[in-house]
């Protein structure tokens, strides 16, 4: 019992860390010190592996020009498997439960392929970098 209460009280702590900022459609990480994007673009933008790293480079969003790729760890640390629906955390408004590209390519598959979020199953894998699929920048805040 004291485990499952445990449980219970470290989720709901880890999930207040995630808090969105509709204004200007972000959400904060205040623990990890990170914030995303969470606007209608990471439902429609999807672009190759090779060009993922511009696309965030480039981006002017909510007054910051300093996004970047995020890695898979943090993209793990946005995985809720308590939401059933898209295994992503309940702060985020939008999300194709399908893969976002995270910074990783492999060498040992000589940059072929990189890894990528799947919020169908809250899991980690790696594909094609040639493949289409959904990004969410992030950035780190001080």
């Amino acid at each position: 019992m004291k485990y499952i209460l445990f449980f219970l009280l470290s989720n709901l702590l880890f999930a207040n860390n995630l808090l969105r900022k509709n204004t200007i459609a972000i959400v904060i990480d205040k623990q990890n010190k990170l914030m995303w994007i969470d606007d209608i673009s990471v439902l429609k933008v999807q672009i190759t592996h090779k060009k993922v790293q511009n696309y965030c480079l480039t981006l002017k969003k909510s007054n910051y020009s300093n996004w970047r790729v995020p890695t898979i760890k943090e993209l793990k640390l946005i995985v809720d498997k308590t939401n059933e629906k898209t295994y992503i955390n309940k702060a985020f408004k939008y999300n194709v439960p399908s893969g976002y590209w995270a910074l990783k390519a492999h060498w040992r598959t000589f940059w072929f392929y990189a890894d990528y979020m799947n919020f169908i199953s809250g899991t980690a894998y790696f594909d094609n970098r040639d493949k289409k699929k959904y990004i969410r920048c992030v950035r780190n805040i001080k």
